[in-house]
């Protein structure tokens, strides 16, 4: 979900590795991992002030087995992998990894993040895309058959401090400081801690993924591991392949306004939603708001940027907040926690004491929430979200790493005419010809409509929100799949 000027619900940045083949969680004796403990903790001499905490879980050997419950008793459909901390000092960043459902050792390495800033990728792993769903009531879960761990290997990173399991243990600050830059050392010295316990993963195709705010997200960290990769040895570098982003944040003076453009016309074939004359108001509101963004970003104080994120909000936000609709899919109303029922479901699920233990969570972490607004306002304060990413993604075209984005077309907060606007004037080589399969060269597949050039692919998914894999759970496998297999759609 994204924050633009309310908290949006996710990003999620989604990165997949098998690693269990090649440590295995039991050896063929029969001995635990780990040298005889089912918990390590590793180090690396390049990040002397990060550590990392794995735990293991396996599926099918009961020899694993404390008294805590396992992760099958929570999540059906679970698979053998690790939970657990990646540490700096006094910030304690939780994970959870699941091996492929198809073949650990050849899949790809999938990280997913969810956005925010500030949102928990237990959302993306408890009502998306993860080995199961939680159920309505928030009392169990049940096998989720359309998850990416059928294709990939997949952690799930709550990330910043302050973000689901992830808590600082001195509570001195909320987290979130110093925003996505920030954040990028911390997701980059993770990756190299793992790389360091499992180096035969570093075989395997490795992908960032995410949505919402992970449009930020995702092409800084990315852009963060190239940069290193082109300064590391080669054992030290990090194999990233890909990115895939859905209804992502990019760049707010491309984006803001295309709000009105689902609320006010028919672009989403079910509009439009407002009455005319409020629509009215908001078409004189347009260029203002374009006008002031982009004075935001000529001179980006604190004093002209609320101003423009004000007016804007006012002005293009409000009037859809004030109908009742749902922020994240224009087709239902705005109901529960962030606009959906589920999400109460999954906040209960995550706060009982059996599942917080099978999951491994420290005992010191807060009780789960979806998201943080005091993160998110961290993210304000050093200005994060006028951050314009598009020169991150095109400088990972540039270096060979392929970028897909989807986009649900019901979406409202990070809507795909917005995307569109975005990628149509993304400058990078392949430019020319991405703008003429955009124009003139739409493809249709069994989701919706796509079209590439290069090492770019745009995917839209008709009928899905902000949070695609929930929407569209089928399509939006068949869209991971077809990436990470390097094929077109159908």
């Amino acid at each position: 979900m994204t924050r633009l000027s309310i908290p949006l619900l996710s990003l999620a940045i989604s990165t997949s590795a098998s690693f269990l083949s090649q440590l295995p969680i039991t050896s063929g004796t029969g001995e635990l991992p780990f040298g005889g403990s089912e918990v390590r903790v590793l180090t690396h001499e390049s990040h002397p002030d990060h550590s990392l905490i794995i735990t293991a879980h396996n599926v099918n050997d009961p020899s694993i087995k404390d008294d805590r419950p396992s992760i099958t008793d929570v999540c059906p459909g679970a698979t053998s992998g690790y939970t657990g901390y990646l540490t700096s000092g006094p910030k304690h960043f939780y994970f959870a990894y699941f091996e492929s459902r198809s073949d650990p050792t050849s899949d790809p390495l999938v990280l997913w993040l969810n956005g925010g800033p500030g949102c928990s990728s237990m959302v993306g792993l408890f009502m998306e895309l993860g080995p199961c769903i939680v159920n309505e009531g928030g009392d169990s879960a049940r096998e989720n058959v359309n998850s990416w761990i059928n294709k990939a290997n997949v952690f799930f990173l709550d990330q910043p401090i302050g973000v689901g399991f992830s808590y600082s243990s001195n509570h001195s600050a909320p987290g979130g400081q110093g925003g996505t830059f920030a954040a990028s050392e911390d997701v980059y010295a993770f990756m190299r801690l793992w790389y360091k316990a499992f180096p035969e993963s570093k075989s395997l195709p490795f992908s960032i993924a995410g949505e919402s705010y992970g449009g930020h997200y995702i092409p800084v960290f990315a852009d963060h591991i190239d940069k290193m990769n082109k300064i590391s040895t080669l054992d030290d570098q990090i194999p990233l392949e890909s990115v895939l982003i859905g209804n992502g944040i990019f760049s707010d003076v491309k984006q803001r306004s295309s709000s009105y453009d689902i609320s006010c016309t028919n672009a989403t074939g079910i509009g439009p939603l407002l009455a005319e004359d409020v629509c009215g108001k908001m078409a004189k509101a347009v260029g203002r708001c374009e006008y002031l963004l982009s004075a935001c970003h000529d001179y980006p104080d604190p004093l002209v940027c609320e101003a423009a994120s004000n007016y804007c909000s006012k002005e293009l936000d409000s009037p859809y907040f004030r109908s009742g609709r749902n922020y994240y899919d224009v087709s239902k109303p705005c109901e529960g926690y962030l606009c959906y029922p589920i999400m109460n479901s999954i906040t209960k699920f995550l706060r009982t004491e059996k599942v917080r233990g099978a999951l491994g969570v420290d005992k010191e972490a807060p009780p789960f929430e979806g998201c943080s607004n005091k993160v998110g306002d961290e993210f304000v304060k050093v200005n994060d979200y006028i951050i314009d990413t598009r020169p991150y993604v095109a400088s990972l075209l540039h270096s060979g790493i392929r970028a897909m984005i989807y986009v649900g077309t019901y979406d409202w907060i990070c809507n795909f005419v917005g995307n569109e606007r975005v990628f149509g004037s993304l400058k990078w080589n392949g430019m020319p010809d991405f703008r003429y399969q955009q124009e003139n060269n739409k493809q249709v597949w069994s989701g919706g409509l796509w079209w590439e050039s290069g090492l770019l692919r745009y995917v839209r998914i008709n009928g899905a929100g902000h949070m695609v894999p929930w929407d569209k759970p089928a399509e939006a496998l068949h869209l991971f799949t077809a990436w990470l297999d390097n094929k077109g759609l159908k």
